[in-house]
């Protein structure tokens, strides 16, 4: 089977796809392209469908398959562990949002809802009478074909994996409740555009995650179809060889990490352990006993000059490695800025901080070279030195990360590529630091940098979610998590019109678009007011001249504006949260957000009222009254 990488044999395997559809079924409602052919003709479905990811293609009907007492699950292959899990995964999902029972069983077509593999004759067969005749031979392992008619359903995947995504989508499908129940008549092909479709997680910096919440991270990914999520780790690994780093209760432990693997594989996620090589390890530095290796005294990164820096990396991926099977490491090696300042700096003086840099790179390599793992790396030093790109070894994996909102990503995803490197592109959710994520920035950054990383024909994204302030809850993110499957799934460019009005019922279940939307007026507050509302600014100093005369002031009037908008969201957040069958926690970590936005713009209110109140008093000394008013801010 041939396989295409390019972004214009994505386009003409679309076209065959859609062919295949308008065969099959007679519509279909195909993704859109950069560059659609005029002869790739779409057309409406008849019934409204919201499906997140988008299939590559869908064709809704106005069938209904009802879910009863009589529904039963059958498995083509009753010895794939892998399919019954993935049928008990969306058995009982149906039971929590749809409050609909549903159990394995056997016997003839009618009433069942059918899994298994594409090579399966019963499974060919079903499709069969459907009209799913048609198997794209670019269909990759990931791909699945998936039939709702009134009297069956069939879900096949090209894979085990595939089956596992056929269900996902499916349960999106399901509508109604309790007796009313039913699954919307639909038939889909589908598979990815990205072959690695990542979240990069901070567990370092802000709050831990326990193990229970890192397996409904686990969960929600794999539902929009991600399939890998890193550990971002500075001294949240609790090694064996250097046990006083890891602080108690704030990381991961050997068994806790085994634990996660074994869960994760069951939903055909990879876990990538990204221990830090290089910088960012002052919580390891600041101590004593490893401040030799520190490039300045207790500084933040450790000095390729001193040796022992090598047998700490060695030290920690050697028990890495019996713990994540999987194909990856993530070496870091971002941000090195004490490099050529201390103990390297004789060196960095001779050859340049750039060979250094590549040094290091290649040192951590070969002392990992061992595990037989692709090395990810981030790029954004290397990227500084593009002359040197050429020297990095071939199978070692950029990490290109860039969070600007801009129109083209070409030229840094050029850059490597000119180099012969393979690359992720790495946008973010853009929570860092702030009250609520900045939704505006993330949708332009992630749409943007994914579609012109499909165009290059990178190996995958990775979406970033970083805990810079400590401050940072994972649970307001979900909305950039889940625009980045979406992203990195389709085929570019996203119809971000399309992804938000899918977004309501398939995050949370819940009819209408008023989650999105209250999502997109906090996200949207730094737009409005034209200023960071970060987690500084809400615990900043509002009686200081600085914040007079930048914040309060200037802002009155927007202040008041940004304030009926979050109260707005708030509240329909607040009316709606009983609709919603899924996710409630995001809505109960969305309404915190709104309420210390609220607070914020109260307290610049209070604090340039107060500053008018204080100057009216003083240069009116004489006037008893305006002094007395004082007295309401006191308590007096």
């Amino acid at each position: 089977m041939r396989i295409i990488n390019s972004f214009e044999g994505r386009i003409l395997i679309s076209l065959r796809l859609g062919l295949a559809l308008a065969m099959s079924v007679g519509v279909v409602s195909a993704q859109a392209q950069r560059k659609p052919p005029a002869a790739a003709a779409t057309h409406a479905s008849p019934v409204d469908v919201h499906v997140i990811p988008r299939p590559s293609g869908i064709s809704a009907t106005d069938e209904r398959f009802q879910l009863d007492r009589r529904t039963r699950i059958v498995l083509a292959d009753r010895r794939s562990e892998d399919d019954r899990f993935a049928a008990q995964d969306f058995i009982e999902d149906v039971r929590e949002t749809a409050g609909a029972g549903l159990s394995f069983g056997s016997g003839g077509d009618k009433g069942r809802i059918l899994v298994g593999l594409l090579g399966d004759a019963r499974v060919k067969a079903a499709l069969a009478r459907s009209r799913l005749t048609v198997f794209p031979e670019a269909m990759t392992d990931e791909g699945y074909m998936l039939s709702v008619t009134a009297g069956e359903v069939v879900v096949g995947g090209k894979t085990a994996a595939g089956t596992f995504y056929g269900l996902q989508t499916l349960k999106q499908l399901v509508r109604g409740e309790a007796m009313g129940a039913y699954i919307q008549g639909a038939r889909v092909i589908d598979w990815p555009s990205m072959r690695w479709r990542a979240v990069s997680d901070d567990i370092s910096r802000g709050p831990v995650p326990t193990v229970e919440y890192i397996k409904r991270q686990i969960r929600t990914e794999a539902m929009y179809k991600l399939n890998m999520h890193s550990f971002y780790m500075e001294h949240s690994f609790q090694s064996s060889s250097h046990p006083l780093i890891a602080p108690e209760g704030g990381s991961l432990s050997p068994e806790e990490i085994r634990e996660l693997v074994a869960y994760a594989r069951r939903y055909h996620v990879e876990l990538v352990p990204e221990q830090q090589t290089f910088g960012h390890l002052h919580k390891a530095l600041k101590l004593e006993m490893y401040n030799e290796l520190a490039e300045v005294p207790y500084g933040d990164m450790l000095s390729p000059q001193a040796e022992g820096s090598y047998e700490i990396v060695a030290d920690w991926y050697k028990e890495l490695d019996q713990l994540f099977p999987g194909k990856f490491f993530h070496i870091g090696a971002d941000e090195t800025f004490e490099l050529g300042q201390g103990r390297s700096s004789e060196q960095v003086k001779a050859r340049g901080v750039g060979p250094v840099y590549f040094d290091h790179l290649k040192r951590v390599r070969s002392i990992l070279q061992p595990y037989n793992r692709r090395l990810m790396f981030w790029g954004d030093i290397a990227l500084n030195h593009p002359d040197l790109l050429p020297n990095v070894p071939r199978d070692m994996i950029a990490m290109n990360w860039d969070y600007a909102p801009r129109e083209s990503y070409d030229a840094r995803i050029g850059l490597f590529k000119k180099a012969g490197l393979e690359q992720f592109v790495c946008p973010g959710v853009w929570s860092w630091n702030q009250i609520f994520p900045n939704t505006d920035a993330a949708s332009v950054n992630i749409t943007g940098f994914v579609r012109d990383g499909q165009e290059a024909s990178v190996l995958g994204m990775m979406n970033t979610q970083w805990d810079d302030d400590g401050e940072t809850l994972f649970e307001m993110t979900w909305y950039g998590i889940v625009l980045g499957a979406a992203a990195s799934w389709q085929q570019a460019p996203l119809d971000l019109a399309q992804f938000e009005r899918d977004f309501d019922w398939a995050f949370f279940r819940h009819e209408g678009d008023e989650l999105v939307e209250a999502t997109r007026a906090l996200g949207g507050v730094n737009k409005l007011l034209s200023i960071n509302t970060s987690n500084d600014l809400f615990w900043r100093d509002t009686f200081t001249d600085d914040f007079q005369t930048t914040r309060a002031r200037p802002l009155a009037e927007k202040t008041r504006e940004m304030r009926l908008s979050v109260e707005q969201a708030n509240e329909d957040l607040l009316r709606e949260r009983a609709g919603a069958r899924r996710n409630v926690s995001t809505i109960d970590a969305m309404r915190f957000a709104a309420e210390r936005l609220d607070h914020l713009g109260r307290r610049m209110q209070v604090a340039e009222q107060f500053s008018r109140d204080y100057w009216d008093a003083y240069l009116n000394l004489g006037d008893r009254r305006r002094v007395r008013r004082l007295r309401a801010y006191t308590g007096a």
